[in-house]
């Protein structure tokens, strides 16, 4: 059994997670806690410092995942708040930096059981996942306007012709 948890405002997510994390290795449980965040999540001041507490308690049992897709609700994180440098960032933070193709399940694979098995135990893992926004869907892909947009029917179908998940 794990726990599972949304945390509805952006940014809380991270918290909770070194809370959890804390926790377990407290109570000297061997289990890990896994969060996966959005790159318009990490602009939240929390994010940083959560991901402060979690260097200076060592949590190695805490494993971020970053959706690090560029493109947040109202546009590009360039236009609205350049993130920089995320590796470095992390670094910085004291994490561990695992970068993959965020579209590539086997590289997604690698990284979870690379992160599984900590080099460094002392250190929190951040899994910095590249992705497309909308990958493999035509008019979706790398559009903002997608962000919380739902397709009517025919582009509902369209999509799953190009993912190749019906045939239409």
């Amino acid at each position: 059994p794990g726990i599972d948890m949304s945390a509805g405002p952006l940014g809380q997510g991270l918290s909770a997670s070194v809370g959890i994390a804390l926790g377990a290795k407290y109570l000297d449980k061997d289990f890990r806690t896994y969060c996966m965040m959005g790159d318009g999540e990490i602009q939240e001041g929390q994010i940083w410092e959560a991901a402060m507490a979690a260097a200076k308690y060592k949590l190695s049992n805490l494993i971020g995942i970053l959706d690090y897709n560029k493109i947040q609700m109202s546009g590009t994180n360039e236009e609205i708040m350049p993130l920089g440098d995320v590796n470095k960032k992390f670094e910085a933070f004291g994490w561990r930096v695992i970068r993959i193709d965020g579209n590539n399940m086997s590289e997604v694979v690698n990284a979870l059981d690379e992160a599984d098995r900590p080099t460094e135990p002392e250190r929190p893992i951040i899994i910095i996942a590249d992705t497309v926004k909308g990958k493999g869907v035509s008019y979706m892909e790398g559009q903002a306007s997608w962000h919380g947009g739902v397709p009517d029917y025919e582009q509902y179908k369209q999509a799953m012709k190009e993912l190749g998940a019906i045939n239409i």
